[in-house]
């Protein structure tokens, strides 16, 4: 080679190993510490530099050949947001890496070492998708290879240990159309995440995602980014945790779908497989768990998922939870669902799911669902294949044991297509017990409504299309309902059919009274918009078969059909509870409705519909027009009338309802009136337009009520223009209405009005308001504004006669700018001021300071100083700052106060000294009876951690309702926790210084809700108890002493515990008993209540023994078993006290047997009333009471109709009882009927009775009851104090009812009398009379007997108060005539109709018929006009007599007599005249002149009893023959009679009214009849009210017999003997009216042809002769009592002047005639005249009478 070569070749060399040279050197200086730190500085330098952040490294070292580690990096940067804040973008502790060198040159990377320890990250802007932070603990790889030529990674065991990375999702990321090719392979060995979270969120948190990843492993992974082919041979995750919240959901109770926080997750996968072509997945799911927040927990989930882009198969999936369980093979095409070629779905499916899984999927259910859902699991099963074209249903069931078993089958297709859809499913289901549904329908255990068991459902529905079609049939208790329907969704065309046969609705209304239902319903149509004329329909429901109680509703039909626009509803109801027709028609189109209404509702009993409380009946016609144009014009017209209610005190025929409503765009008018009712509204602008104004009004209210001002002129100028008035008084539709939802009044009256310009002004005043048992006599209430303020005023007050509580108390205030004052005062019944109050609230910036002012407050009538500057200050934030201290002289104080300046959010205590409750309470309107001193404070802390209520609080001498209980002291603590999921309470009591009862306990409210309890009883007293139970019909003594433990959740409580009893008892004051209890503990273990012979002892010693227990372990599902034995138990034994019910002894066998659940009580017993059982029974407030009503002969029973005295009871649900009840033959009761005992029924019996009890059937008592021997002392209204005996073998018989038992009881008494012969001799007889008791006590026979002499010619009865003997005659038949050898005579009574204390009475007399000219007038003017005013007065027990002279001595006519009394439809009695006897007898002394009266009316003198009157019809007429009498009363024994018969009406509260035919006294002269005054000693002096009614003179007067004792002689039927239309004084043809309500009573008298108003008749001048020039008047039946004045154009001018004079109707009438004697005139003292000045226009005459009843006639000026 040649030099220059080799030279060349050197230089060539060198050059090419410079670079080569000068790289190791660099790579070798790289190694050298020095060179590192000066690389890294200015490497760090560049990066702040290029990337704008600072960066910064402590160290770093390389070490050969590529060992790297870097220490302290920390990488930041300024925050955008936030001035001098500065972000770390990255950090790290350390960072080693370790990198094989040889490898490298053949493209290969072997890392011996990766290593990064504490690395924290914050991406910050960098990554436009997300935002991560946070940090990680160390991550560490194994020795791991990559192939960069085969893009291939093998990682050895990777370790991430404390990672928690918070991952900000973006919500606006811009699509990445970056186009890359990734194909490398990554595989690694075992991948292992130890205590790590990850956090995905959107911006503000609105979605969620948290992951917890405490042990997490995978192994055997293979990813090929190539190919998008996943593996990963296994995959474990344990106790990790996952949260999902949708935040823009609210957070609901149970299983709540948007907030998911699922606890202890763990899952493991073997065999993952995915690829990303074709989306392929298939995996091995071993093991998944967790527990969700709700309480839901998954212990194991299992199956093979394979799944692709079109497919997915779980062909073995397996899932438990503590309590349930559920098996799938399912089998899907993801083009199930397609419209076009659909795949196939195929899912077979059961489970198991556990009570309390159902209720955490369910959610929030109210308890009493939880409690009764059944324990057993539900079962569910599914067997579906096909797809929406064509779904084939092969089974869905769902079974919940005890409760119900539901199956479908069937096919469907087309189903996303509405138009094509087909369908052919079959139902079928049965429901044992679902009751548990009940609570869900808003239902509880009292409702009236309920599931009953047993109900069974069958049915198949189909869809072809738009047609539908649907058959069913459900069944239950042997009834059922069937049904069949099709429905065109194009045509929109119906047809429905369904029929009910034998439906038990009382299964599922029990206690209702309702029997099964039989009834169709038929509907065929089209169309809904029943304003469009293309929609028809025609409609019929029918009721077939159907009872309510004991009516029979099975005439029930309802038409309705609407063709072309027209439109008509037909009920038509021929029921006991509903008769009568409801017509609507209508015409309908798009722009209107004019509608009309017609109702003839002849009879609607309301309470039996269920419709109201209390019985109400009613019948009404009504006629209304409705019109509307669907837009703002709308009105209605017409009237409600012929209105009749019913109850069952009276009948009330309110004045008709008269309706006129309308409202347009300007205006609203509103008119309803109905008696003495009137309501009137006027408004500018339509209805919409007068609430809008309300609501503007409430809008700014609120605003101004916000910003702490009032501005009176914004509020009243967005005030509507309306006028309100109201007034109703108590005879009204509303007032009556309202008194049966227990509101009564006397009067009602509002006035009131709104006007943008005046503001609110009016007046409400209510008089006489009762409800809820309280009476409010004054109600006042006043209000009046202006622009600056609006003022009220006001009045609640009873006066002195108010029985409750007597006050009055008075209140004023005003709303001003930013300010309300309110002061009231209260004055008791002495005008004490007992309440005085002032108060002020002012509001401000922040809050509202309510403060005391303008008056000294006064509390039970002591006066207050108040601190000045006092102040409530109620602020914006919920804090209350205070500073009020109410002092009085004695020391009695209040005070309320804050402590500001703590810490605490707030800190408030109210302190009360020397503080007399029944000073306070004494003056404050119906508070309770209350008495002690009070002395405590009550003291409320909140704080950010925590709040707390305490109290210590002590009442000396604390007494109840009068029930003493001592010196009473408790100290109190509550606390909330947890956000009040917690509530934690502490708390002692203490009576006399004794504590006596401590509780500790905490409630959570999640869950189910867990108690835990403490509660020690330390000899508390059982004496507390007594102030509480009504009428202390029961009261305790002696201590309890124990303790017991609560825990667990509601309906599972787990209580422990032991109670003892020292000294106690029970006993009950009125019924003689008194109990002591053992001091044996009863001991409470695992919620039993356990009875180990535990004893009550009675007096004798002898106990009343009980074992068993009462098991409440299962809340829903409590339990008894309790066995009770008792012998010679001393029930009763005490001597009679003032509030005795019973006393004597008592002695009794007892033996039962209770058990079973609490809702289902089955009870068995038999109790023996022993024979040495002596007792007697104070009967109160009982029908048979002597002391409050007497309505009765021999009263054994309640007479009154049983409906007006029943009383409803609910049924006790779920008690099945069989009660044994026998009845020892010496066993004696004596049932007292009054407080003396003067009146009783005393008997000795036997007997052996069965009493039963279901819930369906009620309660039924069986058997007989024997009466051995009897008597019964009884005083009767006008019969004296008699002893019956009863005779031996009388019995009662039970045959179910309880209160309708079959009676067979007969009762004697031997009587001694004075009966007269034919010749009207008298003698003295002896004779037995009594009274036989036979079939129902509902529906009573009475048979009365008498063995009575020869010689007597009558028995009669006396009606007893309610009742009247048959009168279908016309002339009740009290009587009967005797017949020789004959001791039995029946009577039959008949409740009468109509309120027993309320009478009316036609008193009429001489009817004096002769002529068929006399009959004519009487049938065609006097009998309409009776019945007339007998139907008027329908609420009212009616009757009438005719005071004698019935005919004009020709007992021919007595038959006419008899038609004229049957006429007026209710019980008449006469009395015989002058003219009612035989004026052909021959006279002689044994001639019977009355026969021919008696053949036709029966005894010429008798009583009978009508309302709490007794009638005395008496023979005043001694006829001696010929048409020759005198009047007298003695004869035969009448007066004797009489005499007796007053007697007893002495003991008795009635009111005695004496019937004869001639006056007692002639008017006018001193005359007295034979014997009057005899009659007048007994009838004056007395206790009772009394009066005499007598006809005869043809004139009307009222003669005053004695103070207090008036006579009235009625004016004649026939006026002057049918001959003209007055009487000879003038007056009116006519008869008296008499009407009673209670012992108060009135008369008026009733000129036919006239109202009853009408009683006078106004002479112009120059019409009566003894006072020509005067304006004259005549009162028909005037007396001295009456005031007559008269008005002159509305002036008073004072009382009309009296005179005597003629009559001139009768003198126009007589002119021309003979004044014979029958006919003459005859001068009445009943004429006042006044003279008129001639200017007078209106002349006003006001007569009132003694009842004080006003009657008016106005006269026009025209004389």
């Amino acid at each position: 080679m040649k030099p220059i070569y080799k030279r060349s070749l050197k230089v060539a060399a060198a050059i090419l190993a410079t670079p080569i040279v000068l790289l190791v050197l660099l790579a070798v200086l790289l190694y050298i510490p020095p060179v590192q730190n000066w690389v890294v500085k200015n490497a760090a330098a560049y990066a702040s530099e290029s990337t704008g952040m600072s960066v910064s490294v402590e160290r770093v070292r390389l070490s050969f050949p590529l060992d790297l580690s870097i220490q302290g990096l920390l990488a930041t940067q300024p925050n955008d947001s936030l001035h001098n804040n500065i972000d770390t973008i990255a950090a790290a502790d350390e960072l080693i890496v370790g990198v094989k060198l040889m490898p490298l040159f053949a493209g290969n990377v072997e890392v011996t070492d990766l290593d990064f320890r504490r690395v924290n990250i914050n991406t910050a802007q960098f990554v436009p998708a997300a935002r991560v932070k946070g940090g990680v603990g160390r991550l560490k790889v194994e020795p791991s290879k990559v192939a960069l030529t085969k893009e291939t990674v093998d990682l050895g065991p990777v370790l991430l240990t404390d990672a928690n990375l918070d991952i900000a999702l973006s919500d606006t990321v811009p699509e990445d159309t970056t186009e890359t090719e990734n194909n490398w392979q990554i595989a690694f060995t075992h991948l292992s995440v130890k205590r790590s979270a990850v956090k995905i969120h959107m911006p503000g948190d609105t979605l969620a995602i948290g992951v917890g990843l405490a042990d997490v492993s995978a192994a055997d992974g293979d990813i090929n980014l190539g190919t998008g082919v996943y593996k990963v041979g296994t995959f474990d995750w344990r106790d990790g945790f996952v949260t999902y919240d949708n935040n823009f959901a609210l957070r609901q109770k149970g299983l709540d779908v948007n907030h998911i926080e699922l606890k202890g997750v763990s899952l493991r996968i073997d065999s993952l497989h995915f690829a990303q072509e074709g989306t392929q997945l298939q995996l091995a799911l071993n093991r998944c768990a967790f527990r969700e927040q709700s309480g839901i927990s998954v212990t194991s989930a299992k199956g093979h998922v394979s799944l692709d882009t079109a497919h997915i198969s779980l062909p073995d999936f397996r899932l438990t939870t503590p309590v349930s369980w559920l098996k799938a093979n399912a089998d899907m095409d993801f083009s199930t669902f397609a419209d076009t070629n659909p795949g196939v779905m195929r899912l077979y499916l059961d489970a198991s799911v556990g009570k309390s899984d159902i209720l955490q999927i369910l959610g929030m259910m109210p308890l009493q669902f939880i409690l009764r859902l059944p324990e057993q699991p539900l079962s569910l099963h599914a067997d579906i294949n096909g797809n929406m074209q064509n779904l084939n249903i092969r089974e869905v069931s769902a079974k919940l044991p005890t409760a119900f078993n539901i199956k479908a089958e069937g096919k469907a297709g087309n189903l996303t297509d509405v138009d094509h859809l087909t369908a052919n499913i079959n139902l079928d289901a049965r429901a044992d017990n679902i009751s548990f549904l009940l609570p869900m329908m808003g239902l509880n255990a009292n409702s009236s409504v309920c599931i009953p068991n047993g109900i069974t459902f069958k049915g198949n529905c189909r869809a072809n299309g738009p047609q539908y079609a649907t058959d069913f049939v459900a069944t239950q208790g042997g009834g059922s309902l069937r049904g069949r329907g099709a429905f065109n969704m194009r045509s929109l065309a119906y047809r429905a059919n369904m029929e009910a046969h034998a439906l038990p609705l009382q299964n599922f209304m029990p206690g209702m009274g309702l029997h099964p239902f039989s009834g169709e319903l038929v509907a065929d149509g089209a169309g809904f918009d029943f304003l469009s004329s293309k929609t028809h329909l025609d409609a019929r429901v029918k009721v077939n078969n159907f009872k309510y109680t004991d009516y029979d509703l099975s005439n029930i039909n309802l038409k309705a059909e609407v063709h072309n626009g027209v439109g008509r509803a037909l009920l038509d109801s021929r029921t006991p509870l509903l008769n009568g027709i409801i017509d609507l028609r209508t015409l309908l189109d798009n722009r209107c409705i004019d509608a009309n209404v017609i109702c003839n509702l002849l009879y609607a009993d309301f309470y039996k519909l269920g419709l109201t409380e209390r019985p109400l009946k009613t019948s009404m016609t009504a006629h209304l027009d409705v019109k509307s144009d669907l837009e703002a014009t709308h009105s209605m017209q017409g009237v409600v009338g012929n209105i009749v209610l019913r109850d069952s005190a009276a009948t009330y025929r309110p004045e008709n309802i008269l309706i006129d409503i309308f409202t347009r765009s300007d205006s609203t008018h509103a008119n309803v009136a109905c008696g003495d009712f009137v309501l009137r509204v006027d408004g500018a602008g339509s209805v919409e337009h007068i609430l809008d104004n309300f609501n503007e009004v409430n809008i700014e209210a609120e605003k101004q009520r916000n910003e702490r001002y009032i501005d009176q002129l914004r509020l009243r100028e967005r005030l509507p223009d309306l006028s309100v008035y109201f007034n109703a008084g108590k005879e009204n539709i509303l007032s009556r209405t309202a008194r049966r939802f227990g509101y009564e009044f006397r009067d009602a009256y509002i006035n009131m009005n709104t006007s943008p310009v005046q503001g609110i002004n009016g007046n409400v005043r209510i008089d006489s308001l009762v409800t809820a048992g309280i009476q409010l006599d004054t109600i006042r209430v006043n209000i009046s504004s202006d622009s600056t303020k609006t003022l009220f005023d006001g009045q609640i007050r009873n006066n002195r006669y108010n029985k409750q509580y007597v006050f009055n108390a008075l209140f004023r205030g005003a709303f001003y700018q930013q300010s309300l004052f309110f002061g009231t005062r209260i004055y008791d019944d002495r005008n004490r001021l007992g309440v005085a109050l002032g108060v002020k609230a002012d509001m401000e910036q922040n809050g509202i300071r309510v403060s005391l002012g303008g008056i000294d407050p006064v509390f039970g009538c002591k006066k207050f100083k108040v601190n000045k500057g006092n102040y409530l200050f109620f602020a914006d934030d919920d804090r209350i700052s205070a500073d009020m201290r109410l002092l009085a002289d004695d020391g009695m104080g209040v005070k309320v106060f804050s402590n500001d300046s703590t810490e605490a959010l707030q800190d408030l205590t109210i302190g009360l000294t020397r503080f007399d409750l029944a000073k306070v309470l004494s003056v404050i309107p119906y508070a309770p009876n209350v008495s002690g001193v009070m002395n405590g404070d009550f003291h409320y802390i909140n704080s950010e951690s925590d709040m707390s209520v305490s109290s210590s609080v002590r009442v000396d001498n604390l007494s109840y309702d009068g029930c003493k209980i001592g010196n009473v002291a408790s100290e109190f603590i509550y606390m909330p926790r947890d956000e009040g999921n917690e509530h934690c309470v502490d708390g002692t009591l203490s009576i006399d210084d004794q504590e006596v009862c401590t509780l500790s306990g905490t409630y959570i409210t999640s869950g189910f809700g867990h108690l835990n309890a403490d509660i020690e009883l330390q000899r508390t007293p059982l004496l507390m108890l007594n102030g509480f139970i009504p009428d202390r019909l029961l009261n305790f003594g002696g201590y309890a002493v124990g303790h017991v433990k609560v825990d667990g959740q509601l309906d599972r409580l787990d209580v422990d515990g032991e109670l003892m009893f020292e000294s106690a008892y029970i006993a009950s004051e009125p019924y003689g008993v008194k109990m002591r209890l053992c001091e044996d503990p009863v001991t409470i273990t695992d919620s039993k209540m356990k009875f180990e012979n535990f004893q009550l002892f009675a007096r004798n010693g002898n106990p009343l023994t009980l074992y068993g227990n009462v098991d409440f372990s299962n809340m829903s599902n409590m339990t008894m078993y309790m066995r009770m034995r008792a012998n010679n138990y001393l029930l009763i034994d005490s001597k009679e006290k003032a509030r005795s019910e019973a006393f004597g002894k008592a002695y009794v066998n007892f033996l039962g047997l209770a058990d079973g659940p609490l809702d289902a009580l089955r009870f068995r017993g038999r109790l023996d009333v022993l024979g040495s059982s002596d007792i007697t029974y104070i009967l109160r407030d009982s029908p048979l009471t002597t002391d409050n009503q007497l309505d009765g002969l021999v009263k054994f029973v309640n007479f009154k109709n049983p409906d007006d005295v029943k009383v409803e009871r609910p049924p006790l649900s779920g008690l099945t009882m069989d009660l044994t009840v026998s009845i020892d033959e010496g066993a004696h009761v004596l049932c007292a009927l009054n407080a003396t005992k003067s009146n009783y029924v005393d008997i000795v019996g036997e007997g052996e009775l069965r009493m039963k009890y279901t819930e369906v059937d009620g309660l039924g008592l069986y058997g007989r009851y024997t009466i051995g021997q009897g008597e019964m002392k009884y005083s009767l209204p006008v019969i004296p104090l008699k002893t019956f005996t009863i005779k031996d073998g009388s019995y009662v018989e039970f045959m179910g009812d309880a209160m309708n038992p079959r009676l067979n009881i007969t009762a004697t008494e031997e009587n001694k009398t004075t009966v007269t012969n034919e010749a009207g001799v008298g003698r003295s007889v002896t004779f037995e009379c009594g009274v036989e008791i036979t079939k129902t006590l509902n529906d009573m026979g009475l048979q009365f007997t008498i063995d009575a002499p020869d010689d007597a010619r009558f028995v009669y009865l006396l009606t007893p108060k309610g009742y009247v003997c048959n009168y279908a005659s016309g002339i009740p038949q009290f009587y009967q005539q005797l017949k020789s050898g004959q001791s039995r005579y029946n009577f039959e009574l008949l409740p009468m109709k109509g309120d027993a204390d309320k009478t009316l009475v036609i008193a009429g007399a001489d009817t004096q018929l002769d002529t068929d000219h006399d009959r004519k007038r009487l049938f065609d003017e006097t009998v309409p006009d009776m019945k007339q005013l007998l139907n008027e007065a329908d609420d009212r027990q009616k009757a009438m007599f005719v005071a004698g002279d019935l005919t004009w001595d020709v007992y021919g006519r007595n038959a006419d007599v008899k038609l004229f009394a049957q006429q007026g439809g209710v019980p008449c009695y006469p009395v015989i005249g002058n003219h009612d006897f035989d004026k052909y007898a021959a006279p002689s002394d044994t001639t019977r002149y009355a026969a021919p009266y008696e053949a036709s009316f029966g005894p010429t003198y008798y009583a009978f009893m009508l309302g709490d009157a007794c009638y005395v019809v008496l023979n005043d007429i001694k006829y001696a023959g010929n048409k020759r009498y005198t009047l007298s009363l003695r004869q035969g024994h009448q007066m004797e009679w009489l005499k007796k018969l007053l007697g007893v009406v002495l003991q008795q509260n009635t009111n005695v009214f004496v019937v004869m035919h001639a006056p007692l006294k002639i008017p006018g002269t001193d005359k007295m009849t034979d014997g009057g005054e005899e009659l007048k000693a007994m009838l004056l002096g007395k206790p009772f009210n009394a009066a005499v009614f007598s006809g005869h003179l043809h004139t009307n007067n009222n003669t005053c017999l004695a103070d207090g004792l008036w006579e009235h002689n009625m004016g004649a039927i026939c006026g002057y003997f049918w001959e003209t239309n007055v009487s000879g004084d003038g007056t009116p043809n006519g008869y008296h009216v008499i009407e009673t309500d209670g012992r108060k009573w009135q008369q008026r008298y009733k000129a036919t042809g006239m109202p009853i108003d009408k009683q006078m008749k106004v002479f112009l001048p120059g019409t009566v002769a003894d006072r020509p020039d005067a304006l004259c008047c005549k009162v028909w039946n005037w007396d001295s009592r009456w005031s007559i004045t008269w008005q002159e154009d509305g002036k008073e001018m004072g009382a009309m002047s009296q005179f005597h004079s003629f009559d001139p109707d009768y003198l126009r009438w007589l002119n021309g005639r003979l004044a014979t004697a029958d006919y003459t005139p005859r001068r009445t003292d009943h004429f006042f005249s006044c003279n008129p000045s001639p200017d007078a226009h209106t002349i006003t005459i006001t007569a009132q009478d003694p009842y004080g009843n006003v009657y008016k006639e106005t006269v026009k000026r025209s004389f």
